[in-house]
């Protein structure tokens, strides 16, 4: 999904200047780039070494939560010269990454320690919309026609969490390294597109590009390992809830 997200970008930022380098009287052309973009990063690293119990301890708690209501709008009309048209990206984009670990060792017993919990929300209420209105006379190097509309449009949710627990206990091991995550996203958002290519002389008016993307990505990693001289209950355990949820539509009309 960046890999995709990145080389849209690219695209949209390398048209312009080669229409703008042509031999011919080249118009100005439009170019947005309207991002909406939410990160979050969070590592945490716990170590115990006890000589006699560890209680409590080497805990590794995480919440992350990220909500938009915000909207992308655009509206983009060509010029009236030779190979003037539009480009637009619009991206709202979510990234929550965890990385949590944890290690105890004690020389009796370990207790309620070396956990890790991780809860990851994201939402989404945002819109991309975009109005593209191709330019008119001639097109780009003389062809007739003018240059038309090239639009991406991006609504990603992207949720990474690694977690590693590790306890050795001379002893009993009790309710500890356990990796507990729960990821949830939620998009209502759309994505809508009109393109109306433009119209030069001959008839040959220039067409239209769209892509349009709705990307949910979650990851989840988890180990543990537990050694006990005694018993070991309740622990080194891994429970991962991942939901993903999308009401959101893409919709596009595209007149050349």
């Amino acid at each position: 999904m960046k890999l995709i997200i990145a080389i849209f970008i690219a695209t949209m930022l390398s048209i312009a200047p080669v229409l703008m380098a042509s031999g011919n009287t080249v118009f100005a052309q439009n170019n947005a780039a309207q991002v909406i973009a939410q990160s979050q990063v969070a590592r945490q690293l716990g170590v115990c070494i006890s000589g006699d119990f560890t209680l409590i301890s080497c805990n590794n708690l995480n919440d992350q939560s990220q909500t938009n209501f915000g909207n992308n709008a655009a509206a983009q009309n060509g010029g009236s010269g030779k190979g003037s048209g539009n480009s637009a990206f619009q991206g709202i984009l979510q990234n929550q990454q965890s990385k949590q670990n944890a290690l105890c060792v004690s020389g009796i017993g370990t207790f309620i320690s070396c956990n890790n919990v991780n809860s990851q929300d994201q939402t989404n209420r945002g819109n991309n919309a975009l109005l593209q209105n191709g330019g008119s006379d001639y097109g780009w190097k003389g062809y007739k026609g003018s240059y038309g509309n090239t639009a991406a449009q991006v609504i990603s949710q992207n949720q990474d969490s690694k977690q590693n627990s590790f306890v050795a206990s001379g002893k009993d091991t009790f309710l500890s390294g356990n990796n507990v995550n729960d990821q949830s996203q939620t998009n209502f958002g759309n994505n809508a597109a009109l393109q109306n290519g433009g119209s030069g002389s001959g008839g040959g008016s220039g067409g239209n590009t769209a892509a349009q993307i709705i990307g949910q990505n979650q990851n989840s990693q988890q180990n543990s390992a537990c050694v006990s001289g005694g018993d070991t209950a309740g622990s080194c355990n891994n429970f991962n809830s991942q939901s993903q949820t999308n009401y959101g539509n893409n919709a596009l009309l595209q007149n050349r």
